[in-house]
């Protein structure tokens, strides 16, 4: 009856609001690329947003295992709510030039991984977008554009409209103890000749970008307050604080850690065995909601004294049988906070487990396991099985507010805020 009723109310969801059906901005196109950061300074695990008047700039981050310098340069542009090219000139958007080299690095110590660090904030005095709305930065070799690296978003707020939200309790029982609601309220009496139709919303729960819920059609309008507060649009599955990995020492054997094995490639770090939590009782401890901050207990610069490690997780499924037709990923910053064939987890028929290894830098990882079908995905299923749902779990949400006026080519964004599930406690 549970499985039944979340279809239906998946339905009603991909009819209420935009598919977000898009191209990904946040990629790798070269191999020897790794830890790509790109978050408030201050703030490793916020969401990429900086305010269009604001002094506070973003860091952006990376490593390259070519261990030798590289002209390496970046650029910004301007996209739709699609991460699309808009028709503009990046003059049109930007102030500074159209592209800088980057000019801060530091080669690595101590680590057996030999790799040069590279950092630069954005924006900066050589280069400050000019408008609103959504970015994507891009780093490429030699100033050819054509030659990517790797492309990462980010997102750039005038603060025209303020932004209102609430966590809440779905109203239906079938979901209330599993499930969590998002209430909107957005004041746009800053807006100059406000449209209700070139307004909408897009809210997401912590850093799972590919399950962001776009609405456009509001539930109120009272005088310059939009309201979204329907019960099929902003729900969310709550699932349960995030599954943890601390590689901040490779000597020290932390909980989850089963094993170090030393090779000619370096250490491999064989994890516990993960089970599924979906009948475990629910109990409360401070996450990183599927995110990751790179630190080290042994030294003193986590930048470049930071060594690498491969990682091997391994998931259990009950009776060591497969999900038949469903795929196992492994969810989080720690693969790029997208479901796909790199993030999804193998299964071994010989062994009845799921593998996955992953190349990490040290540091403090949380993530979970999301089974989803491909061909009909049920984003509201995502951690019945593997996690559980539980309507206490501690979640962040981020409230984007897009606004496109007429005869404009892309959407402003008009508003940002966050907000904590456990401040409404």
């Amino acid at each position: 009856m549970y499985k039944r009723f979340i279809g239906s109310l998946m339905v009603l969801i991909l009819y209420s609001k935009s598919a977000l059906a898009q191209s990904n901005p946040d990629q790798i196109f070269d191999h020897s690329i790794h830890t790509v950061l790109v978050h408030p300074i201050g703030n490793p695990i916020g969401i990429p947003v900086v305010g269009l008047n604001d002094g506070s700039p973003l860091f952006i981050s990376f490593d390259d295992f070519k261990a030798s310098y590289q002209n390496y340069y970046y650029a910004i542009e301007l996209v739709n709510e699609n991460w699309e090219p808009v028709p503009l000139s990046p003059f049109d958007y930007s102030r500074g030039f159209s592209q800088n080299k980057i000019t801060s690095f530091s080669t690595s110590s101590i680590a057996l991984q030999s790799y040069y660090h590279y950092e630069f904030n954005l924006p900066n005095e050589n280069c400050r977008p000019t408008k609103s709305g959504n970015y994507i930065v891009k780093v490429f070799r030699d100033g050819n554009q054509n030659d990517l690296i790797f492309t990462s978003r980010f997102y750039v707020t005038e603060g025209t409209a303020n932004v209102f939200a609430t966590v809440q309790e779905p109203f239906d029982g079938t979901i209330s103890q599993t499930h969590q609601k998002v209430q909107v309220n957005v004041d746009v009496k800053k807006i100059n000749y406000f449209q209700p139709g070139q307004l909408s919303i897009q809210v997401i729960q912590n850093t799972r970008y590919q399950d962001a819920i776009k609405v456009k059609e509001p539930s109120f309008i009272r005088g310059n307050n939009v309201e979204y507060n329907s019960e099929r649009d902003l729900i969310f599955p709550a699932g349960k604080e995030s599954r943890w990995l601390d590689l901040q020492s490779l000597r020290l054997q932390t909980d989850r850690i089963f094993k170090f094995e030393t090779t000619d490639k370096g250490t491999r770090v064989i994890l516990k065995p993960d089970l599924s939590r979906a009948s475990t009782a629910y109990y409360t401890f401070k996450d990183l909601n599927g995110s990751f901050v790179i630190s080290n207990t042994e030294s003193l610069q986590s930048e470049n004294q930071n060594d690498y490690a491969t990682v091997q997780f391994t998931y259990i499924p009950k009776e060591g049988i497969p999900f038949m037709g469903e795929t196992l990923y492994l969810s989080g910053a720690l693969t790029g906070n997208v479901l796909n064939k790199e993030s999804a987890m193998l299964f071994n028929a010989q062994k009845g487990i799921y593998e996955k290894t992953l190349l990490l830098k040290q540091g403090y990882y949380s993530y979970q396991y999301v089974i989803r079908d491909q061909n009909n995905p049920q984003p509201l299923q995502d951690f019945m099985v593997t996690e559980g749902d539980h309507w206490e779990t501690e979640n962040n949400y981020s409230i984007l507010v897009y606004y496109t006026q007429a005869g404009a080519q892309y959407p402003s964004l008009v508003g940002f805020s966050t907000i904590n599930s456990k401040q409404q406690w």
